[in-house]
């Protein structure tokens, strides 16, 4: 299907300035970055590129992907996360630099996986915390350098380590001027301070930049996260052009007008033909919603002429809810949880999701491994095939034996060495069928099960959005009185509970039910939540 782009992404396609893009959901944003890239790459000799980074492995394949289409060729760019950027093309070739010579491998780990005799050089008045600043580095930076000196980069302080070097290298500066045109950041919106401080650092350095993102779809500020520093670039119109892209072209009509009307009780509203948003209250607990749930979505695919199950999602607010639906959950499904794989986040473990990958996806190429094409710089072809030819192999290879393959493969093909607790996440997944089932891919007769979270970029004709209960979500803590509400989230909930609705498009259903599990599990009354009730929605919604 041919996209004919509107003329606010026409205008975000064709600048040649720095820009920050706030876009709505739905509004195509994805769609702009792929095009400015290949407009911009049309122009770049073979050597250069530009750096593409995206919240998730899985967006930056997509992006990938997407901009590799019809052959085209995207040269010498980078594709990945902002950890991983920081690592592959910061850390990993400059540290030697500001750290002096020191263990040819790292392992890169969070805090809490280290060893206790490199935690007992942890400054004494500091508090571990899960995400630092630049302004601090210079307090922990002795313990920065005994964790390098014995081959160790903590997850944690992958942000500000790579600012610290990117200040103290002339090489890296260099590197990065010389290989690269432009950075573009996608969920801008989710980014820390560390992130948004490289950000600036490498335009300083002569690169332009595009930032895209939503404050609306702000989801992560238990990260260190925030929307302020979208909102500061756009305050530097004298750096910075601003384009808004705000068409939702995903979701039906009144779905639009209930998801703007969360954040603008006076916002104009679309003309619609018919109500798609829904509230609904189901006897029991959410155990009884999961078995009514059976009957319930069948019958709403009909009604919205959905045919596949895989059309169809169920999101949940936190991880005890998918514990709810597996159990009783009868309709065909794939429920997407976090695996020990994705939480550790390594240069290991990300290669050992793509060898999973690459053994049960028939559409997931070599090529698309993390870091493979980067070994035809440093090895012989003749090397390359015959690492080529034991990857092949691993299609045949059985569940008994994928562990094993698979770290034999990842010790071919990576410099950096493979930890105990690599292998032990990896045998995690492989021997928990579960887990593993993720890997393989997604039928589209099964029916998507996820926590909002997970939910992010993806879309779906019909959502059913559970959780909606007073206390849980948004989540409230106890005030003064009962009868206080207190709420310490409310923003961050509300965002999620917006970017939840704004994954469906033909339907969204909003679920409670009159009783509710603690989690503990014992029963108490199931009061709907105070997103089910603000004033600004009447007449948006049916019971």
């Amino acid at each position: 299907m041919t996209i004919v782009p509107t003329q606010s992404q026409i205008l975000a396609i064709n600048s040649d300035s720095s820009i920050v893009i706030t876009a709505c959901p739905g509004s195509g944003k994805t769609f702009v970055i792929v095009e400015k890239i290949r407009k911009e790459l049309q122009g770049l000799k073979s050597h250069k590129g530009v750096i593409a980074i995206t919240f998730t492995v899985k967006a930056s394949r997509e992006l990938k992907r997407k901009c590799k289409k019809d052959g085209f060729d995207v040269k010498s760019s980078f594709f990945g996360t902002i950890d991983h950027f920081c690592l592959s093309e910061i850390i990993y070739p400059f540290s030697s630099k500001v750290y002096g010579k020191t263990a040819d491998q790292f392992r890169c780990v969070l805090f809490d996986e280290l060893d206790q005799e490199i935690k007992e050089h942890f400054p004494n008045d500091s508090e571990q915390s899960s995400f630092l600043t630049t302004h601090e580095y210079d307090r922990y930076h002795d313990f920065f350098l005994i964790c390098y000196e014995k081959g160790v980069i903590v997850l944690e302080a992958v942000g500000i380590i790579a600012n610290f070097i990117l200040d103290n290298s002339h090489a890296c500066r260099r590197y990065l001027k010389a290989r690269y045109s432009s950075i573009y950041i996608d969920e801008y919106q989710d980014s820390s301070q560390p992130q948004h401080t490289l950000f600036l650092k490498i335009i300083d350095l002569g690169l332009k930049g595009a930032a895209v993102g939503d404050v609306q779809q702000s989801i992560y500020a238990w990260r260190g996260s925030s929307p302020e520093f979208i909102n500061e670039l756009i305050s530097q119109s004298d750096i910075f052009e601003h384009h808004v892209i705000d068409t939702n072209h995903r979701c039906h009509p009144s779905i639009t007008n209930y998801a703007n009307r969360l954040f603008s009780e006076n916002c104009a509203l679309l003309d619609v033909d018919s109500i798609r948003m829904y509230h609904r209250c189901y006897d029991g607990t959410q155990l009884d919603v999961v078995t009514k749930l059976n009957t319930v979505i069948p019958k709403a695919m009909q009604i919205f002429n959905v045919e596949l199950y895989g059309h169809v999602a169920i999101l949940v607010r936190n991880n005890q809810s998918l514990t709810y639906l597996s159990k009783n959950l009868t309709i065909p499904h794939r429920i997407y949880a976090d695996d020990a794989l994705a939480n550790m986040n390594t240069k290991a473990t990300n290669f050992f999701s793509d060898l999973l990958r690459y053994r049960f996806d028939q559409s997931f190429l070599m090529n698309d491994i993390v870091g493979f094409s980067d070994l035809e710089d440093i090895l012989s072809s003749k090397k390359i095939k015959e690492i080529r030819e034991q990857i092949r192999e691993l299609k045949q290879s059985s569940e008994g034996s994928l562990t094993t393959d698979i770290c034999r493969l990842a010790g071919l093909c990576l410099i950096e060495p493979i930890t105990a607790l690599d292998i032990a996440a990896l045998a995690e997944v492989v021997n928990t069928p579960d887990k593993l089932r993720q890997y393989i891919p997604a039928n589209e007769e099964e029916l998507q099960v996820m926590t909002l979270h997970k939910s992010k970029g993806l879309e779906f004709e019909i959502v059913f959005h559970l959780d909606l209960y007073d206390w849980v979500f948004p989540h409230r803590v106890p005030g003064q009185s009962f009868n206080d509400k207190v709420y310490p989230s409310w923003e961050q909930d509300l965002n999620l509970h917006y970017v939840g609705i704004t994954r469906a498009k033909a339907a969204c259903i909003l679920v409670y039910s009159k009783s509710r599990l603690k989690p503990d599990g014992s029963v108490k009354s199931g009061q709907p939540s105070d997103f089910l009730s603000m004033p600004c929605l009447t007449g948006l919604y049916k019971n």
